[in-house]
């Protein structure tokens, strides 16, 4: 019987290797907007001018080793194309990772063929071969570094895996992504504190040669800083929560992103540093993907590669914790689903979809890593918090909503349906129900402007005028923002569950959410009372707009405001039922 299964797996290794080099070769003639633009004008830099001329200067945007690899290709002109040269650089190191996956998983099974499963496993994954075969990028040359740095601390050798690290590093800055792991394996004793400076001596080592060939000093140490001004975006299609932010909040909510980042990750290291849990194989890779996979959910200005180390560290999770088999599963449609909208031109979705697979696959591995620090009592400090953003959020997850429906064609219909309606306007009726469907069209699409300059009446008369137009655009970005906010606070309201689950805070979170269920009746108290008394309040700013006045009446709006009140507070009346457990 165990001879059986041994040829099945053995099957299936021969197969998974098949199948990664056929796609690999029909990946390989594929060309994309990045090696357009960057990859094959650097190659081409190098052959025409000359290797030792064009190192001298920033030809390129990427670090001097990457340089040094395309430096390589070029001797490979007039053999083969350009573009095949290039990409068979990360191919090369798609192999030294292959080495790397075998031997790590090799220390936890001397015996038997789950190692040679598992760089199969690697060798074979959708976002290696995309990344390297068909994208042509440099993710997998750090990768494997950071699996050789990984592998000599799992072998108790930290001046190698310092070496490795400083390699990666010099690759691309990406390779800090571990960091808070080496972190706390130096807290614990297991680096010596003297190697941590192992790796920016690498980088100084690796950008000498540019220098001696005459590139400034200063050009070629802080190439990592000019990176970081290239695009003023917060998410380029990476599948953490800042894809959700509009463009225009870059530069507030940048110094967040990091601040936060900076204080969840100093939080995670000093838990896992008191952790009495021992320091054991299954246990450093566990802790070794949460940082990978941490540190860019976290962090701003993220793109849609940099999950690339933890979808390589998930194979190696599934193997040492086989509980956690479907991790590499939940990786791989994140960031192929991510990666594929630049690629492939596909929904722009994907992106947010990978945001929440992301939330769930980080929820079950710090959950995990408290199961086996038997960790019960958990932070109270952070916990406490916990209980005011969740009572926040229910407000402005109820108002979305609520605004939300406003925003149908089903609430203009049962609007206008009303019989006292019919006497607020001059207009005939099927002209108010469809010039105010239209508009109500506009406010929650992403229509343009010129959508309302094409509304007319039956008479051929425009609908609105320029400064009508103008106030209506106004409302839709308002209407825009307040709906990207809803859109946020929904993804924090999800993170925070998991985050609670993980940790073992649901009963706090609970206690939050029924506190924001009062609140959110008091405040629709208030507000409902406030249209009741003066019901002309909410539209006083459009008094002299009669266009609009048509359309929306003073009764509509005190009628929007009165179904927001009664929703809003409502629904905090059902969720004050939540058993708070405290």
């Amino acid at each position: 019987m165990r001879l059986k299964k041994d040829n099945t797996i053995n099957i299936i290794i021969v197969l998974l290797i098949f199948s990664a080099v056929v796609l690999r070769i029909v990946a390989i003639p594929n060309s994309n907007p990045d090696m357009v633009v960057y990859n094959l004008p650097w190659y081409q830099e190098l052959h025409e001018r000359g290797i030792d001329k064009a190192l001298g200067t920033n030809f390129s945007n990427y670090t001097p080793p990457y340089t040094y690899l395309l430096a390589l290709a070029t001797f490979t002109y007039g053999l083969i194309s350009p573009l095949t040269a290039i990409k068979l650089i990360p191919i090369c190191f798609d192999l030294l990772g292959v080495i790397f996956v075998y031997k790590i998983v090799k220390l936890k099974y001397q015996h038997g063929n789950l190692p040679p499963l598992a760089a199969a496993i690697y060798f074979a994954a959708p976002t290696v071969i995309l990344n390297s075969a068909y994208w042509g990028q440099a993710d997998s040359i750090y990768t494997s570094a950071l699996l050789v740095c990984l592998y000599f601390l799992m072998t108790e050798k930290p001046l190698f895996s310092m070496l490795a690290l400083g390699a990666a590093f010099s690759v691309k800055a990406q390779a800090v992504f571990l960091l808070p792991f080496l972190g706390v394996m130096a807290l614990r004793k297991r680096i010596h504190w003297l190697y941590l400076g192992v790796a920016p001596l690498i980088y100084l080592i690796a950008i000498l040669p540019v220098v001696l060939l005459g590139r400034p000093f200063a050009d070629a140490l802080l190439i990592y800083a000019r990176q970081s001004d290239t695009f003023n975006l917060l998410s380029m299609n990476a599948p953490n929560i800042y894809n959700l932010f509009r463009r225009e909040w870059y530069s507030i909510v940048l110094p967040f992103g990091f601040a936060i980042t900076v204080v969840a990750t100093l939080v995670w290291m000093y838990t896992t540093w008191q952790a009495t849990a021992e320091l054991s194989g299954k246990y450093i890779i566990l802790i070794a993907f949460i940082s990978t996979a941490l540190i860019p959910y976290l962090l701003p200005k993220m793109h849609d590669r940099y999950f690339y180390p933890a979808d390589v560290f998930s194979i190696l999770l599934a193997f040492y914790w086989p509980s956690l088999w479907f991790m590499p599963i939940l990786y791989q449609l994140s960031s192929g689903g991510a990666i594929s909208v630049f690629l492939f031109n596909t929904n722009s979705l994907f992106p947010t979809y990978g945001f929440l697979l992301n939330t769930l696959a980080i929820a079950i591995a710090l959950r995990t890593q408290r199961t086996i620090e038997h960790r019960e009592v958990t932070n109270q400090a952070i916990s406490s918090v916990l209980p005011w953003l969740a009572a926040i959020l229910v407000q402005i997850v109820l108002f979305g909503l609520s605004l939300n429906f406003l925003l149908t064609p089903s609430f203009i219909r049962i609007e206008y349906a009303m019989p006292y309606m019919s006497k607020t306007t001059s207009l005939t009726k099927s002209e108010r129900f469809q010039q105010a469907l239209q508009t109500v069209v506009y406010l929650g699409s992403d229509q343009g402007t010129r959508f309302l300059k094409r509304l007319k009446f039956d008479n051929n008369i425009p609908v609105f005028n320029g400064h009508e137009i103008a106030l209506l655009d106004e409302a839709k970005k308002s209407i825009q923002n307040a709906m990207a906010i809803w859109y946020i606070s929904l993804a924090i309201g999800v993170s925070l569950s998991l985050l609670a689950w993980a940790e073992n805070w649901l009963p706090r979170l609970c206690y939050g959410i029924s506190r924001g269920g009062w609140l959110a009746m008091g405040l629709s108290i208030i507000l409902g009372l406030t249209v009741i008394i003066n019901p002309t309040s909410p539209i006083e700013s459009i008094q002299s707009i009669d266009t609009l006045l048509q359309l929306f009446p003073a009764v509509f709006w005190r009628d929007s405001f009165l179904f927001l009140c009664l929703f809003t507070g409502g629904s905090g009346f059902l969720l004050t039922r939540i058993q708070n457990g405290v």
